[in-house]
């Protein structure tokens, strides 16, 4: 199919004629209005769509790699298993998207609203973007290995089954969030906000969440092994069977939490804080820091492997 020209781009849209795999690459069509447009499977390589008006626009199965999208409007856009690999979607409003299965590989991601947006299944491994907000978005089973969204907020966002391994999450926000399952293996969440977050059964090790907040978290079976958490706030968490094995809790305040069961083996206490904790059946084989008095008190609290 020969390329289509910018005018023929623009009267086939407000014709309401699709333009499903249509050859696009490389064409500008940077502040056009493309409300409603239809490019199922359309070919649009390293096409310019900066500050573009596509709302509502289907763009399912098409190719935009290295397509240029920043300042672009697609709110409630179909995505769905696009190749958006390295495009560049900073600024973008990417509200009510549904991206299910895209692929957004190494593509820049900063400061997008993407509120409510679905891209469950993406591959979005090593995705850049800092202070991006996914406010209840839904990234169910998403690949974001290597990613950076430092100082961005995912607050009621379903994460489950989510891969975050090796991402830069300093300062992130994933207030009352869904983590079931999701593994953050060697992720940097220092200064994370994680409060009233489910994350049962979720991978942290080798994370570092020095000062990150997990009051009234959800942690039950999850796996902490060699993390780092430093001055966490960890008041009223759930942390029933998790495992702390070797991590640094310095100061950490557990008070309140539930820690029943837990393996704290050769964990690092020191300054740790137990006030109203419940311990019972909690391992604490080879521990360091603790004070004579919280080894009393752990004791008669029914913690275990106390010397």
């Amino acid at each position: 199919m020969a390329q289509l020209t910018i005018s023929d781009v623009l009267a086939r849209v407000q014709a309401g004629q699709s333009l499903g795999k249509a050859e696009l690459s490389g064409i500008d069509l940077s502040g056009a209005c493309l409300d409603q447009g239809d490019f199922p499977e359309a070919y649009l390589r390293r096409t310019r769509l900066n500050w573009s008006s596509c709302r509502g626009v289907n763009l399912s199965y098409a190719t935009l790699t290295l397509a240029d999208l920043s300042g672009s409007c697609l709110e409630a856009a179909d995505l769905n298993h696009a190749v958006l690999t390295q495009a560049n979607l900073a600024a973008a409003n990417f509200q009510r998207i549904q991206a299910a299965g895209a692929q957004l590989y190494g593509a820049r991601l900063d400061h997008i609203d993407g509120s409510y947006a679905r891209l469950d299944r993406a591959d979005c491994r090593t995705a850049s973007g800092p202070q991006s907000r996914f406010k209840y978005a839904s990234f169910v089973a998403t690949q974001l290995t290597g990613t950076n969204f430092s100082q961005s907020s995912f607050e009621g966002a379903q994460l489950g089954q989510s891969q975050w391994q090796q991402a830069t999450l300093s300062g992130t926000a994933f207030v009352a969030a869904d983590l079931t399952q999701a593994d953050l293996t060697g992720a940097i969440l220092v200064g994370a906000n994680l409060s009233e977050a489910n994350a049962l059964s979720a991978k942290f090790e080798q994370a570092d969440l020095t000062g990150a907040t997990l009051r009234q978290t959800q942690l039950d079976w999850a796996d902490f092994w060699h993390a780092v958490l430093v001055e966490a706030d960890l008041q009223g968490a759930s942390l029933y069977n998790a495992t702390l094995e070797y991590a640094n809790l310095s100061d950490v305040n557990f008070s309140g939490a539930d820690l029943r069961e837990a393996n704290l083996e050769n964990a690092q206490l020191n300054g740790a804080c137990f006030d109203h904790c419940r311990v019972e059946g909690a391992l604490f084989t080879d521990t360091t820091g603790l004070s004579r008095e919280q080894k009393q008190w752990l004791r008669r609290n029914g913690a275990l492997n106390i010397s």
